[in-house]
């Protein structure tokens, strides 16, 4: 019999070590803290952080898989956004963390 209690931790902090990884970037955090401002496109926040196009769209493709934002196509624009206000409170924890160490 499968210790389904076990299967449920892994996959928890599985999870966990994923946004922890997804958060390891200086990019991606500053992208989360724009996307905290509101919804953006990939082109702007490529250009508001001075990243091509492609490398935006990898660092957010993280931030995608660990679920901490959500997108949204329209036209030929992909718009994202904070999966959960969360998120940003996460960010907060961390900014005051290394602002006192």
């Amino acid at each position: 019999m499968p210790d389904t209690h076990r299967d449920f931790k892994d996959r928890l902090y599985a999870h966990f070590a994923r946004v922890g990884k997804a958060v390891g970037s200086p990019h991606r955090i500053e992208m989360l803290e724009l996307l905290a401002q509101g919804e953006r496109t990939v082109d702007s926040l490529a250009t508001e952080i001075g990243l091509s196009l492609a490398n935006a769209s990898q660092h957010l493709q993280a931030l995608r898989q660990a679920a901490l934002v959500d997108s949204r196509k329209d036209g030929l624009f992909v718009y994202y956004r904070l999966a959960d206000p969360a998120v940003f409170e996460v960010c907060q924890a961390i900014r005051s963390i290394a602002e006192r160490r």
